[in-house]
Protein backbone atom coordinates (compact mmCIF):
# COMPACT_ATOMS: atom_id res chain seq x y z
CA UNK A 1 0.00 0.00 0.00
CA UNK A 2 2.84 2.29 0.74
CA UNK A 3 4.54 2.16 -2.20
CA UNK A 4 1.23 2.37 -4.42
CA UNK A 5 0.73 5.23 -2.33
CA UNK A 6 4.12 7.08 -3.70
CA UNK A 7 4.48 6.31 -6.81
CA UNK A 8 3.74 9.89 -7.59
CA UNK A 9 7.10 11.05 -5.46
CA UNK A 10 4.76 11.68 -2.48
CA UNK A 11 2.26 10.56 0.04
CA UNK A 12 -0.59 12.67 0.66
CA UNK A 13 -2.59 13.11 3.97
CA UNK A 14 -5.29 11.34 2.02
CA UNK A 15 -3.29 8.28 1.16
CA UNK A 16 -2.38 7.85 4.80
CA UNK A 17 -5.86 7.82 5.86
CA UNK A 18 -6.69 5.32 3.39
CA UNK A 19 -3.80 3.29 4.63
CA UNK A 20 -4.60 3.78 8.42
CA UNK A 21 -8.48 3.06 7.36
CA UNK A 22 -7.87 -0.09 5.71
CA UNK A 23 -5.18 -1.47 8.21
CA UNK A 24 -7.42 -0.95 11.02
CA UNK A 25 -10.60 -2.03 8.96
CA UNK A 26 -9.71 -5.14 7.21
CA UNK A 27 -9.93 -8.94 8.77
CA UNK A 28 -6.38 -9.26 6.99
CA UNK A 29 -4.41 -7.15 8.81
CA UNK A 30 -6.54 -8.31 12.68
CA UNK A 31 -3.54 -9.66 14.08
CA UNK A 32 -1.33 -6.90 13.28
CA UNK A 33 -0.90 -3.84 15.66
CA UNK A 34 -0.27 0.41 14.91
CA UNK A 35 3.54 -0.48 15.60
CA UNK A 36 3.50 -3.08 13.19
CA UNK A 37 1.79 -0.49 10.15
CA UNK A 38 4.59 2.09 11.27
CA UNK A 39 7.71 -0.75 11.19
CA UNK A 40 6.17 -1.60 7.46
CA UNK A 41 5.54 1.81 6.71
CA UNK A 42 8.68 2.89 7.41
CA UNK A 43 10.93 -0.22 5.83
CA UNK A 44 8.56 0.50 2.52
CA UNK A 45 10.07 4.06 2.34
CA UNK A 46 13.86 3.21 3.09
CA UNK A 47 13.86 0.76 0.80
CA UNK A 48 11.98 3.07 -2.31
CA UNK A 49 15.11 5.29 -0.97
CA UNK A 50 17.98 2.68 -1.38
CA UNK A 51 16.47 1.02 -4.01
CA UNK A 52 15.79 2.80 -7.80
CA UNK A 53 14.65 -0.02 -9.57
CA UNK A 54 11.11 -0.77 -8.86
CA UNK A 55 10.65 -3.69 -10.44
CA UNK A 56 13.27 -5.09 -7.60
CA UNK A 57 11.00 -3.60 -4.79
CA UNK A 58 7.90 -5.35 -6.55
CA UNK A 59 10.21 -8.71 -6.58
CA UNK A 60 11.02 -8.15 -2.76
CA UNK A 61 6.61 -7.53 -2.34
CA UNK A 62 5.75 -10.75 -4.09
CA UNK A 63 8.56 -12.70 -2.48
CA UNK A 64 6.83 -12.18 0.53
CA UNK A 65 3.56 -12.93 -0.55
CA UNK A 66 4.87 -16.06 -2.83
CA UNK A 67 2.40 -19.03 -1.30
CA UNK A 68 -0.41 -16.90 -1.15
CA UNK A 69 -2.05 -16.28 -4.35
CA UNK A 70 -5.03 -15.10 -2.23
CA UNK A 71 -2.47 -12.00 -0.48
CA UNK A 72 -1.47 -11.42 -3.76
CA UNK A 73 -4.55 -10.59 -4.72
CA UNK A 74 -5.50 -8.70 -1.52
CA UNK A 75 -2.05 -6.92 -2.38
CA UNK A 76 -3.18 -5.36 -5.89
CA UNK A 77 -6.58 -4.25 -4.87
CA UNK A 78 -5.23 -2.99 -1.74
CA UNK A 79 -2.70 -0.63 -3.70
CA UNK A 80 -5.21 0.45 -6.54
CA UNK A 81 -7.76 1.12 -3.15
CA UNK A 82 -4.54 3.32 -2.11
CA UNK A 83 -4.27 4.81 -5.32
CA UNK A 84 -8.00 6.33 -5.79
CA UNK A 85 -7.90 8.12 -2.60
CA UNK A 86 -6.94 11.56 -4.40
CA UNK A 87 -9.18 10.56 -6.91
CA UNK A 88 -6.33 11.14 -9.27
CA UNK A 89 -4.20 8.48 -10.68
CA UNK A 90 -0.97 9.92 -12.75
CA UNK A 91 0.76 7.72 -15.23
CA UNK A 92 3.80 6.70 -13.23
CA UNK A 93 0.57 4.61 -10.89
CA UNK A 94 -0.97 3.29 -14.11
CA UNK A 95 2.71 1.94 -15.20
CA UNK A 96 2.78 0.73 -11.53
CA UNK A 97 -0.69 -1.42 -11.39
CA UNK A 98 1.10 -3.31 -14.47
CA UNK A 99 4.39 -3.87 -13.35
CA UNK A 100 2.58 -5.29 -10.02
CA UNK A 101 0.13 -7.32 -11.74
CA UNK A 102 2.72 -8.93 -13.84
CA UNK A 103 4.98 -9.43 -10.99
CA UNK A 104 2.45 -11.09 -8.63
CA UNK A 105 1.54 -13.24 -11.59
CA UNK A 106 -2.42 -12.40 -11.64
CA UNK A 107 -4.19 -13.31 -15.08
CA UNK A 108 -5.59 -10.27 -17.12
CA UNK A 109 -8.80 -11.74 -16.25
CA UNK A 110 -8.20 -11.03 -12.39
CA UNK A 111 -6.52 -7.70 -13.05
CA UNK A 112 -9.41 -5.85 -15.18
CA UNK A 113 -12.22 -7.80 -12.25
CA UNK A 114 -9.97 -6.10 -9.96
CA UNK A 115 -9.83 -2.47 -11.90
CA UNK A 116 -13.72 -2.97 -12.85
CA UNK A 117 -14.98 -3.09 -9.66
CA UNK A 118 -12.84 -0.38 -7.64
CA UNK A 119 -13.52 2.13 -11.21
CA UNK A 120 -17.62 1.28 -10.20
CA UNK A 121 -17.20 1.82 -6.54
CA UNK A 122 -15.75 5.28 -7.24
CA UNK A 123 -17.71 6.07 -10.49
CA UNK A 124 -19.65 8.95 -10.49
CA UNK A 125 -23.05 8.28 -10.51
CA UNK A 126 -23.98 11.93 -11.49
CA UNK A 127 -22.69 11.14 -15.00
Amino acid sequence: MTLSAATDGDISDKEMNTINFLFTTLPVFEKANNDYLSKKMIECMELTQEESNFENLLDHINEGLDSKKDLKKTAYILALEVMMAELNVVEESIRFLELLGTTLQLSNLEISSIKHTIRSKYDDLEN
